[in-house]
């Protein structure tokens, strides 16, 4: 599940500020969703993300993982970026921001996490690409499409 919203009428202001957001950590950890896409697919299940996009900027809260006790996660993915700037990052319960990957990239990376809540979010700037992640780890991390509550 993605926030994939349609805007055709945009405002190129508003767009440019979204565009702004890319390299704003200040930005990039604020609770709000602040995207455009032109079109968007995606899917959550078993712990793995699935997602093609277009026309993405701005950021977007793509799920939740809530963390029993201290432990590590391996994110292992496979980004496409066809245009413009993407990544992925992971915001900690300290509000810290972790970038998991940055454009085009296919890999793997292990992340320290402390007990808590951590927000999982994609940042693009006019991009278009497509993204598989997973995540694994050995403690009991539960991944949600919802913040809890």
């Amino acid at each position: 599940m993605c926030g994939c919203g349609l805007s055709i009428n945009q405002d190129k202001n508003e767009n440019s500020n979204k565009n702004n957001m890319y390299n704003n950590n200040d930005k990039i950890v604020q609770e709000d969703n602040n995207n455009t896409y032109v079109n968007c697919k995606s899917n959550i299940k078993n712990n793995e993300i699935e997602m093609k996009y277009s026309g993405f900027s701005g950021i977007d809260t793509i799920c939740f993982l809530e963390v029993k006790e201290d432990t590590e996660i391996t994110f292992d993915y496979d980004s496409t970026v066809n245009n413009g700037k993407f990544k992925a990052v992971l915001i900690n319960p300290k509000n810290e921001v972790e970038t998991i990957l940055e454009g085009t990239e296919q890999s793997s990376k292990t992340i320290k996490l402390i007990k808590g809540e951590y927000r999982f979010r994609n940042v693009g700037a006019n991009a278009d690409g497509k993204i598989r992640i997973s995540g694994s780890s050995n403690s009991d991390v539960k991944i949600t499409k919802d913040k809890k509550q």
